[in-house]
Protein backbone atom coordinates (compact mmCIF):
# COMPACT_ATOMS: atom_id res chain seq x y z
CA UNK A 1 0.00 0.00 0.00
CA UNK A 2 1.44 3.45 -0.99
CA UNK A 3 1.53 6.34 1.41
CA UNK A 4 1.34 10.36 1.18
CA UNK A 5 4.89 10.37 1.11
CA UNK A 6 5.10 7.84 -1.76
CA UNK A 7 2.76 9.75 -3.64
CA UNK A 8 4.71 13.22 -2.98
CA UNK A 9 6.80 14.95 -5.34
CA UNK A 10 10.07 13.87 -6.19
CA UNK A 11 12.50 17.20 -5.90
CA UNK A 12 15.47 15.54 -5.97
CA UNK A 13 15.98 12.43 -8.33
CA UNK A 14 20.03 10.85 -9.10
CA UNK A 15 20.13 8.38 -11.51
CA UNK A 16 23.65 6.24 -11.84
CA UNK A 17 25.69 9.25 -10.10
CA UNK A 18 29.37 8.56 -9.81
CA UNK A 19 32.50 10.75 -9.26
CA UNK A 20 36.14 9.40 -9.31
CA UNK A 21 39.66 10.93 -8.70
CA UNK A 22 42.03 9.31 -10.88
CA UNK A 23 41.85 5.33 -9.94
CA UNK A 24 39.82 6.69 -7.03
CA UNK A 25 36.36 5.65 -7.02
CA UNK A 26 34.29 8.02 -4.42
CA UNK A 27 30.78 7.50 -5.38
CA UNK A 28 29.98 4.51 -7.43
CA UNK A 29 26.82 4.51 -9.71
CA UNK A 30 24.43 5.99 -6.99
CA UNK A 31 20.62 5.80 -7.42
CA UNK A 32 17.79 7.53 -5.60
CA UNK A 33 15.06 10.07 -5.51
CA UNK A 34 14.23 12.84 -2.78
CA UNK A 35 10.90 13.47 -1.68
CA UNK A 36 9.28 16.86 -0.92
CA UNK A 37 9.05 17.60 3.01
CA UNK A 38 10.58 14.87 3.81
CA UNK A 39 14.01 14.18 6.02
CA UNK A 40 16.24 11.96 3.99
CA UNK A 41 19.52 10.74 5.60
CA UNK A 42 22.77 9.40 3.65
CA UNK A 43 23.89 6.67 6.10
CA UNK A 44 27.73 5.42 6.58
CA UNK A 45 30.90 5.56 7.86
CA UNK A 46 33.64 8.00 7.07
CA UNK A 47 34.95 7.68 3.62
CA UNK A 48 31.61 6.06 2.18
CA UNK A 49 30.66 8.37 -0.26
CA UNK A 50 28.21 10.70 2.03
CA UNK A 51 29.81 14.19 1.37
CA UNK A 52 30.91 13.61 -2.11
CA UNK A 53 27.38 12.77 -2.98
CA UNK A 54 25.98 16.27 -1.78
CA UNK A 55 28.34 18.17 -2.48
CA UNK A 56 27.48 17.21 -6.18
CA UNK A 57 23.75 17.51 -5.66
CA UNK A 58 24.97 21.22 -4.25
CA UNK A 59 26.81 21.63 -7.70
CA UNK A 60 30.10 21.93 -5.47
CA UNK A 61 31.54 19.00 -7.49
CA UNK A 62 31.25 18.15 -11.10
CA UNK A 63 29.98 14.11 -11.80
CA UNK A 64 32.02 12.24 -13.38
CA UNK A 65 29.07 10.75 -15.03
CA UNK A 66 25.49 9.95 -14.37
CA UNK A 67 22.83 12.19 -14.14
CA UNK A 68 20.98 13.88 -11.03
CA UNK A 69 18.58 16.88 -10.66
CA UNK A 70 17.22 19.07 -8.07
CA UNK A 71 14.13 20.62 -8.16
CA UNK A 72 13.75 19.92 -11.75
CA UNK A 73 17.25 21.63 -12.71
CA UNK A 74 20.26 19.70 -13.35
CA UNK A 75 22.99 19.84 -11.67
CA UNK A 76 25.54 20.26 -14.57
CA UNK A 77 24.00 22.73 -16.15
CA UNK A 78 21.63 25.13 -13.70
CA UNK A 79 24.19 25.16 -10.82
CA UNK A 80 24.06 28.80 -10.49
CA UNK A 81 19.94 28.20 -10.22
CA UNK A 82 20.08 25.31 -8.01
CA UNK A 83 22.11 27.32 -5.30
CA UNK A 84 19.84 30.02 -5.25
CA UNK A 85 17.20 27.86 -4.43
CA UNK A 86 18.87 25.52 -1.35
CA UNK A 87 20.46 26.00 1.80
CA UNK A 88 23.78 24.35 2.61
CA UNK A 89 25.41 23.39 6.10
CA UNK A 90 29.06 21.85 5.66
CA UNK A 91 30.60 19.47 8.28
CA UNK A 92 33.31 22.47 8.80
CA UNK A 93 30.98 25.48 9.12
CA UNK A 94 32.89 28.76 9.80
CA UNK A 95 31.41 32.31 9.06
CA UNK A 96 32.19 35.64 9.99
CA UNK A 97 33.30 35.11 14.42
CA UNK A 98 33.14 38.74 15.62
CA UNK A 99 29.65 39.32 14.55
CA UNK A 100 26.13 38.50 16.36
CA UNK A 101 23.72 36.11 15.58
CA UNK A 102 21.85 38.42 14.24
CA UNK A 103 24.17 39.92 12.06
CA UNK A 104 25.43 37.21 10.48
CA UNK A 105 22.15 35.59 9.41
CA UNK A 106 21.02 39.48 8.77
CA UNK A 107 24.42 39.50 6.70
CA UNK A 108 22.79 35.92 4.34
CA UNK A 109 19.11 37.31 4.25
CA UNK A 110 20.16 40.70 2.52
CA UNK A 111 21.82 38.38 -0.56
CA UNK A 112 17.78 37.29 -1.50
CA UNK A 113 15.40 39.00 -2.93
CA UNK A 114 13.20 36.67 -1.25
CA UNK A 115 13.85 35.49 1.77
CA UNK A 116 12.04 34.70 5.61
CA UNK A 117 12.75 37.73 7.93
CA UNK A 118 15.68 37.65 10.36
CA UNK A 119 13.62 37.83 13.55
CA UNK A 120 11.56 34.88 12.32
CA UNK A 121 14.16 32.56 11.92
CA UNK A 122 15.74 33.33 15.08
CA UNK A 123 12.56 32.74 17.34
CA UNK A 124 11.99 29.48 15.15
CA UNK A 125 15.36 28.11 15.37
CA UNK A 126 15.49 29.33 19.20
CA UNK A 127 18.22 31.86 18.91
CA UNK A 128 16.94 35.29 20.27
CA UNK A 129 18.32 34.83 23.53
CA UNK A 130 21.79 34.59 21.87
CA UNK A 131 21.16 37.05 19.06
CA UNK A 132 23.62 39.71 20.43
CA UNK A 133 25.97 37.32 21.02
CA UNK A 134 29.48 37.06 19.03
CA UNK A 135 29.50 33.49 16.52
CA UNK A 136 33.12 33.14 18.41
CA UNK A 137 31.56 32.90 21.58
CA UNK A 138 28.89 30.31 21.17
CA UNK A 139 28.56 26.59 21.85
CA UNK A 140 29.14 24.23 19.19
CA UNK A 141 25.72 23.33 19.51
CA UNK A 142 24.77 27.15 18.89
CA UNK A 143 26.98 27.72 16.52
CA UNK A 144 25.74 25.15 14.07
CA UNK A 145 22.79 26.40 15.08
CA UNK A 146 23.41 29.78 14.28
CA UNK A 147 24.95 28.34 10.56
CA UNK A 148 21.17 26.35 10.10
CA UNK A 149 19.61 29.65 10.66
CA UNK A 150 21.96 31.45 8.23
CA UNK A 151 20.94 28.31 5.56
CA UNK A 152 17.73 28.83 6.54
CA UNK A 153 16.49 32.51 5.96
CA UNK A 154 16.65 32.34 2.29
CA UNK A 155 13.85 30.29 2.92
CA UNK A 156 15.28 27.31 0.97
CA UNK A 157 13.03 24.69 -0.91
CA UNK A 158 16.00 22.14 0.07
CA UNK A 159 18.15 22.55 3.01
CA UNK A 160 21.34 20.16 3.22
CA UNK A 161 22.99 19.32 6.51
CA UNK A 162 26.56 17.21 6.52
CA UNK A 163 27.00 15.30 9.65
CA UNK A 164 24.86 18.27 11.74
CA UNK A 165 25.53 17.39 14.85
CA UNK A 166 29.34 15.97 14.65
CA UNK A 167 31.15 17.03 17.84
CA UNK A 168 28.07 17.75 19.61
CA UNK A 169 27.80 16.62 23.46
CA UNK A 170 24.43 14.38 24.19
CA UNK A 171 22.17 17.91 24.97
CA UNK A 172 23.10 19.76 22.12
CA UNK A 173 22.81 16.89 19.86
CA UNK A 174 19.13 16.42 20.95
CA UNK A 175 18.29 19.96 21.25
CA UNK A 176 19.58 20.10 17.08
CA UNK A 177 17.53 16.90 16.28
CA UNK A 178 14.79 18.70 17.51
CA UNK A 179 15.45 21.76 15.78
CA UNK A 180 16.03 19.69 12.25
CA UNK A 181 12.66 17.78 12.97
CA UNK A 182 10.67 21.45 13.04
CA UNK A 183 12.19 22.29 9.91
CA UNK A 184 10.90 19.26 8.25
CA UNK A 185 7.33 19.82 9.90
CA UNK A 186 7.57 23.28 8.68
CA UNK A 187 7.83 22.02 4.82
CA UNK A 188 11.63 22.59 4.33
CA UNK A 189 12.84 19.06 2.57
CA UNK A 190 15.89 17.86 4.46
CA UNK A 191 18.86 16.00 3.45
CA UNK A 192 21.51 14.83 6.25
CA UNK A 193 24.60 13.05 6.09
CA UNK A 194 25.67 11.06 9.31
CA UNK A 195 27.07 8.04 10.79
CA UNK A 196 24.92 8.52 13.97
CA UNK A 197 22.85 5.19 13.45
CA UNK A 198 20.96 7.03 16.68
CA UNK A 199 20.09 10.03 14.72
CA UNK A 200 18.68 8.60 11.66
CA UNK A 201 16.34 6.67 13.97
CA UNK A 202 15.18 10.09 15.59
CA UNK A 203 15.15 12.38 12.22
CA UNK A 204 15.16 10.08 9.07
CA UNK A 205 11.67 9.51 7.36
CA UNK A 206 13.99 7.49 5.07
CA UNK A 207 17.47 6.46 4.76
CA UNK A 208 20.30 5.12 2.08
CA UNK A 209 23.21 3.15 3.57
CA UNK A 210 26.65 3.84 1.79
CA UNK A 211 29.38 1.27 2.01
CA UNK A 212 32.47 2.49 -0.54
CA UNK A 213 30.73 4.39 -2.70
CA UNK A 214 27.72 2.60 -3.41
CA UNK A 215 23.67 2.23 -1.76
CA UNK A 216 23.43 -1.10 -0.13
CA UNK A 217 20.05 -0.43 0.89
CA UNK A 218 17.28 2.40 0.71
CA UNK A 219 14.27 2.57 2.19
CA UNK A 220 11.88 3.92 5.37
CA UNK A 221 13.32 3.67 8.78
CA UNK A 222 10.99 1.10 9.93
CA UNK A 223 11.08 -0.77 6.69
CA UNK A 224 15.15 -1.09 7.19
CA UNK A 225 14.68 -2.44 10.21
CA UNK A 226 12.44 -4.96 9.70
CA UNK A 227 14.20 -5.90 6.94
CA UNK A 228 17.49 -6.45 8.18
CA UNK A 229 17.65 -5.42 11.80
CA UNK A 230 17.04 -9.11 13.23
CA UNK A 231 15.12 -10.07 15.84
CA UNK A 232 13.33 -8.60 18.90
CA UNK A 233 15.62 -10.01 22.08
CA UNK A 234 13.85 -10.59 25.69
CA UNK A 235 16.85 -10.64 27.78
CA UNK A 236 16.53 -11.61 31.66
CA UNK A 237 19.63 -10.77 33.92
CA UNK A 238 21.12 -13.52 35.90
CA UNK A 239 20.80 -14.24 39.58
CA UNK A 240 22.80 -17.15 40.16
CA UNK A 241 19.77 -19.04 41.60
CA UNK A 242 19.24 -22.34 39.01
CA UNK A 243 15.48 -23.17 40.06
CA UNK A 244 14.69 -19.97 39.15
CA UNK A 245 16.28 -19.68 36.43
CA UNK A 246 14.68 -22.94 35.42
CA UNK A 247 11.30 -21.36 35.20
CA UNK A 248 12.55 -18.23 33.36
CA UNK A 249 14.07 -20.71 30.88
CA UNK A 250 11.33 -22.86 30.25
CA UNK A 251 9.18 -19.74 29.75
CA UNK A 252 10.99 -18.54 27.11
CA UNK A 253 11.91 -21.61 25.35
CA UNK A 254 8.41 -22.35 25.05
CA UNK A 255 7.63 -18.85 23.26
CA UNK A 256 11.14 -17.83 21.87
CA UNK A 257 12.08 -18.86 18.18
CA UNK A 258 15.70 -19.17 19.81
CA UNK A 259 16.89 -19.31 23.21
CA UNK A 260 20.68 -18.82 24.84
CA UNK A 261 22.61 -17.88 27.79
CA UNK A 262 25.07 -15.28 27.56
CA UNK A 263 29.19 -15.55 28.84
CA UNK A 264 27.59 -13.45 32.18
CA UNK A 265 24.61 -15.81 32.49
CA UNK A 266 21.27 -13.81 31.63
CA UNK A 267 19.01 -15.45 29.15
CA UNK A 268 18.51 -14.09 25.53
CA UNK A 269 15.16 -15.33 23.56
CA UNK A 270 14.65 -13.85 20.23
CA UNK A 271 11.03 -12.99 18.33
CA UNK A 272 10.09 -12.45 15.38
CA UNK A 273 6.80 -10.32 16.07
CA UNK A 274 7.23 -7.38 18.62
CA UNK A 275 3.69 -8.24 20.06
CA UNK A 276 4.55 -12.18 21.13
CA UNK A 277 7.90 -10.63 22.44
CA UNK A 278 5.86 -8.10 24.36
CA UNK A 279 3.57 -10.82 25.85
CA UNK A 280 6.42 -13.21 26.91
CA UNK A 281 7.86 -9.70 28.61
CA UNK A 282 5.28 -9.53 30.52
CA UNK A 283 4.89 -13.53 31.59
CA UNK A 284 8.65 -13.04 32.78
CA UNK A 285 8.15 -10.31 34.48
CA UNK A 286 5.49 -11.44 36.75
CA UNK A 287 7.37 -14.90 36.91
CA UNK A 288 10.62 -13.13 37.86
CA UNK A 289 9.16 -11.26 40.56
CA UNK A 290 11.36 -7.76 40.38
CA UNK A 291 14.32 -9.39 38.31
CA UNK A 292 15.90 -7.36 35.33
CA UNK A 293 14.49 -8.25 32.17
CA UNK A 294 14.74 -5.83 29.08
CA UNK A 295 12.90 -5.94 26.31
CA UNK A 296 15.04 -5.11 23.01
CA UNK A 297 14.12 -3.75 19.91
CA UNK A 298 16.40 -4.28 16.52
CA UNK A 299 17.45 -0.45 15.51
CA UNK A 300 19.62 1.05 12.92
CA UNK A 301 22.76 -0.24 14.82
CA UNK A 302 21.73 -4.35 14.11
CA UNK A 303 20.81 -2.73 10.25
CA UNK A 304 23.83 -1.31 9.83
CA UNK A 305 25.52 -4.71 11.90
CA UNK A 306 23.48 -7.03 8.82
CA UNK A 307 24.77 -5.21 5.82
CA UNK A 308 28.71 -4.35 6.40
CA UNK A 309 29.54 -6.55 9.60
CA UNK A 310 30.61 -3.54 11.57
CA UNK A 311 28.72 -0.06 13.09
CA UNK A 312 31.06 2.97 12.83
CA UNK A 313 32.33 4.26 15.61
CA UNK A 314 31.40 7.82 17.59
CA UNK A 315 33.95 9.35 14.91
CA UNK A 316 32.51 7.30 12.44
CA UNK A 317 34.97 5.14 11.72
CA UNK A 318 34.49 1.29 10.64
CA UNK A 319 37.44 -1.43 10.90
Amino acid sequence: MSTPQDQAEKVIEVMDLRKTYGETVAVDGVTFDIRAEEVFALVGPNGAGKTTTVEMLECLRTPTAGSATVLGQNVTTDARSIKADIGVVPQSFHTFDRLSVRENVALIRRLYDDGLAVETVLEELDLTEWAETPFQSLSGGLQRRTGMAMALVSDPAVLFLDEPTTGLDPDARRTTWEQIRGLADRGTTVVLTTHYMEEVERLADRAALLLDGTIEAIDTVPNLIERYGGAIKVVVKSTGEPAEDEVIETILEDAASEVYRTDTGDLVGHFEDRDHAQETYSRLQEAGEGRAIDLISAGMEDVFLQLAGATPDAGGEIE
